[in-house]
């Protein structure tokens, strides 16, 4: 490029000196020629590349020595959609935090482990005609007048049914025998709530008081969902300092799949990690979109999350 440059400089400058021996031009104005000219070869070389103006032009050709090629790249952007259209799989599950109720004429799992600040009430119906309704102290004790103090912290409905009717049959012994004529059942009443701490990739970070009903998946709603930037295939519970579980959501989310012992307890922490992958999925579809891979997971599988060909 340059040294054709030069040769088209050099053919003007000997044709222009012809015309002024033939038209009598004078030398500024041939001064001046050569400005322009010059000004022109600085705007070739403003819209060249560094690459381009380095590179050795062959003196017989004019043609350049040696050329790089560079790889094209792709800028595409994830944060949200891809161009518009495509979203990301599963996160809007979560974004009805504030318009669900979860717990009118919700029964008591039955895992729920009674404690501190909740309200039972004890029936014996039969030959013995009782209502009672107590409230667990911060100890995990209730106080009955005849039977005395009873320790129900930890224990499920289940378990808290059979302790009572073992320990209420000291004092009515109807309860007892092959053919009871008295019997017991024990129903909650108000419920305390629980402090559960949410971490890591959740829109809306921190400590909240939950219903203590609460699962994994209704408590990551009430706390406002999963960032785009964080896992669904591995959100993990801790309990007591140690990891008591770790949760696929695409499992619930495609399959109905829950796992069990998800119920949340007081001072459980879930921690919602950062997504390690990110699969596009676009065109012959049923669901386009973004979606998240575990790395043992084939074409295949990652065709089938999108609903198949």
């Amino acid at each position: 490029m340059k040294y054709t440059n030069y040769k088209l400089y050099v053919y003007i400058l000997v044709f222009s000196l012809l015309i002024s021996n033939l038209l009598g031009q004078s030398i500024q104005e041939l001064q001046k020629l050569k400005d322009e000219y010059e000004e022109f070869q600085k705007g070739q070389k403003d819209l060249l590349s560094p690459d381009d103006i380095n590179t050795i032009i062959d003196p017989d050709t004019g043609l350049p020595v040696t050329s790089r090629i560079s790889p094209y790249k792709l800028q595409i952007e994830y944060s949200d959609s891809l161009d518009g259209r495509l979203k990301h799989f599963g996160y809007d599950f979560f974004t009805a935090r504030d318009t669900v109720e979860f717990w009118d004429n919700l029964p008591a799992p039955s895992n729920y482990l009674l404690g501190p600040g909740d309200e039972i009430i004890i029936a014996l119906w039969g030959e013995a005609q009782i209502r009672q309704t107590y409230k667990i102290s911060r100890y995990g004790e209730i106080y009955d007048e005849k039977v005395g103090i009873l320790n129900l912290t930890g224990r499920t409905v289940d378990q808290s049914n059979e302790y009572l009717i073992n320990q209420f049959g000291r004092v009515y012994a109807t309860l007892k025998g092959s053919k009871p004529s008295t019997f017991l059942d024990i129903s909650l009443g108000e419920l305390r709530s629980i402090n559960v701490h949410f971490v890591g990739q959740v829109n809306y970070p921190g400590v909240y008081l939950l219903h203590p009903f609460s699962s994994v998946i209704t408590g990551l709603i009430q706390a406002g969902g999963i960032d785009t930037t964080g896992t669904l295939r591995n959100i993990q519970l801790k309990r007591e300092g140690k990891e008591y579980l770790t949760f696929d959501l695409y499992d619930y989310l495609l399959y109905g799949i829950i796992p069990k012992n998800i119920q949340l307890r007081d001072q459980d922490i879930i921690v919602v990690p950062i997504r390690m992958s990110t699969v596009v999925i676009d065109s012959s579809v049923y669901k386009p979109g973004i979606y998240e891979s575990k790395l043992d997971e084939t074409i295949k599988q990652m065709i089938n999350y999108a609903g198949g060909i």
